[in-house]
């Protein structure tokens, strides 16, 4: 997609990106970060616990926006910025999570063996 077609596409505020897909409710929280660039707030979401997950403008396709896997999140001084959607499950992260698991069962074994 060029420049042209990348600001003409869908897009939502960071407020309504941080509400519905991170469930941030601290209103005086979100009325600092929509104030901010793209790098302020994902340095600042990162202290509460939050990352959140940029994708390249090179990668960017229609099919990815139309699909929901990537979401166009304008920052306060209205610049685009493409992100992953938090709510779907990505390949890496699917084995991340089934890593996590493993472990967690081989420690709840070790314990459980123990006593």
């Amino acid at each position: 997609m060029n420049k042209k077609e990348i600001n003409q596409s869908i897009n939502i505020s960071m407020k309504y990106f941080l509400e519905t897909y991170y469930n941030v409710t601290n209103q005086a929280l979100l009325d600092d970060l929509i104030k901010m660039s793209h790098k302020d707030i994902k340095i600042i979401l990162e202290m509460y616990g939050i990352k959140l997950k940029r994708t390249c403008f090179q990668d960017l396709t229609r099919e990815k926006i139309a699909s929901g896997e990537v979401i166009l999140v304008t920052d306060g001084f209205g610049n685009l910025a493409p992100y992953k959607n938090p709510l779907l499950v990505y390949e890496e992260d699917y084995f991340e999570l089934i890593e996590e698991k493993y472990v967690k069962k081989i420690k709840r074994r070790d314990i459980n063996d123990k006593y």
